[in-house]
C-alpha cells in the first residue's frame, strides 16, 4: 500500500514538473516570437540606448524594495523587531527566485522570505507575518491598480474590448483578494478540517497539522490587531513602491529617447501587472510581461518594438538582480560555514 502511494506521489511530481518546464518554455517561445515580429534590431538598439541607464532602473527598483522591506518588518514586528535589512536582502533574494527557479506565481521566492529570516523569526510567526504583508502589499496594488486604470479611461483613448477586459480583471483580483482576507480573518483551521473530511488521506494530514494550523490562525488574529496606524503605513509604503514601478518605466522609455506621459506610462504599468497576474501560471512571467508591455504601449501610441524594449529591460534588470541574488545566498552560506567551524574549533 505504501508503495502504491509512493508511486503515485512521484507521479504527481514527475507531472507537475513537466507541466513547468512546459509552461516555462512556451514563455521562452511567446518571447522569441514577439521579438522576431516587433524586429530584433529595432529592439536591441533600443536596449542598447536605454542600457546607459540600468544603474538608475536598478536602483528604482532596490528603492521599491527597501520601502517594501519597511512595510514588512511593520507587520513582522507584532512578533518580534528583524533587523529591516535582513528584510531587504529577503525582498532582493525572493524577487531573484522568482526570475531563477521554474515556480509559478512567484511561490519559489515568498516562501524563500520565511527561511532567510527563521535565525530571528521562527518559520510559526515569519509565514504568518509574510502572508499577512502580501495581503497588504496586494490591497496597495489593487488601489493603484484601480485607480490608474480610472485614470487612463478619462485622459487615454482605450479600445471598448481592452476596456472590458481590463476591468474583469480588476473585479477577478478584487474578488480573490477578498476571499484572503477572510480566510485570514476567520481563521483556515475550521475550514481545511470541513475540507479534510474528503479522503482518509487529507484527514490524517490535517490531523498531523492541526497544532500548526491554530498556531497560524492564532498568529493571524494578533496581526489584525496590530496598530491600525502602522497598517496605514505599511500600506502607503506598499503603495508608493508600486508608483515606482511606474517611474522604472517611465525612466526607460526617456532613455530610448521617446516622450513619456504619465498617464501613458501608468497605464503600461497597470496593464502589465493585470496581465501578470492573469498568466501567473506561468514561470517568471516570461514571454508574458513582455508581451503585455508591448499591447500596452501599442494602445497608447509608442510603437510595439518601444513596448517590446520596455518589458526586455525590465527582464534585465530582474536577470541582474537574479545574479545578485546567486552572490547573497552564496555569501550567506559560506557565512554560516565559517560559524559551524568555529563553533566545532571552540
Amino acid at each position: 500500500m505504501e508503495n502504491n502511494n509512493s508511486t503515485k506521489t512521484e507521479g504527481k511530481s514527475r507531472k507537475k514538473k513537466l507541466a513547468r518546464v512546459s509552461l516555462t518554455a512556451f514563455g521562452f517561445l511567446l518571447l522569441a516570437l514577439l521579438i522576431w515580429k516587433a524586429g530584433p534590431q529595432v529592439v536591441w538598439d533600443n536596449i542598447v540606448k536605454a542600457g546607459y541607464y540600468l544603474p538608475l532602473i536598478c536602483f528604482t527598483a532596490l528603492f521599491w524594495m527597501f520601502l517594501q522591506a519597511i512595510a514588512w518588518s511593520i507587520v513582522q514586528g507584532a512578533f518580534q523587531k528583524v533587523p529591516v535589512m535582513t528584510l531587504f536582502r529577503a525582498k532582493i533574494i525572493a524577487d531573484g527566485m522568482g526570475t531563477l527557479l521554474p515556480v509559478a506565481a512567484n511561490i519559489g521566492g515568498e516562501a524563500a522570505r520565511a527561511v532567510i529570516i527563521k535565525r530571528h523569526s521562527p518559520l510559526n510567526e515569519g509565514i504568518p507575518g509574510i502572508v499577512f504583508d502580501k495581503t497588504i502589499e496586494y490591497l496597495a496594488s489593487l488601489a493603484y491598480l484601480a485607480a490608474g486604470l480610472f485614470l487612463s479611461l478619462i485622459y487615454l483613448k482605450i479600445p471598448q474590448k481592452l476596456k472590458i477586459s481590463s476591468l474583469v480583471a480588476l473585479g477577478a483580483i478584487t474578488l480573490v483578494l477578498v476571499i484572503m482576507i477572510i480566510l485570514q480573518f476567520k481563521g483556515v483551521y475550521s475550514i481545511i478540517g470541513w475540507l479534510a473530511g474528503i479522503s482518509r488521506r487529507s484527514r490524517r494530514w490535517y490531523e498531523e497539522k492541526e497544532a500548526s494550523l491554530k498556531d497560524f490562525d492564532r498568529n493571524m488574529r494578533l496581526l489584525f490587531s496590530r496598530s491600525k496606524t502602522g497598517l496605514l503605513v505599511a500600506f502607503l509604503l506598499h503603495f508608493v513602491a508600486r508608483c515606482l514601478g511606474a517611474l522604472e518605466i517611465y525612466i526607460i522609455i526617456r532613455a530610448m529617447g521617446h516622450p513619456a506621459s504619465l498617464v501613458k506610462v501608468v497605464f503600461i504599468s497597470v496593464f502589465t501587472v493585470i496581465i501578470n497576474t492573469a498568466f501567473f501560471i506561468i514561470p517568471g512571467q516570461w514571454g508574458a510581461a513582455e508581451g503585455g508591455s508591448l499591447l500596452a504601449a501599442a494602445t497608447v501610441g509608442y510603437s510595439p518594438n518601444i513596448g517590446l524594449s520596455v518589458g526586455l529591460m525590465r527582464r534585465v534588470r530582474k536577470i541582474i538582480f537574479a545574479v545578485l541574488t546567486v552572490i547573497l545566498t552564496s555569501a550567506v552560506k559560506k557565512k554560516e560555514k565559517l560559524a559551524t567551524e568555529i563553533n566545532h574549533a571552540r
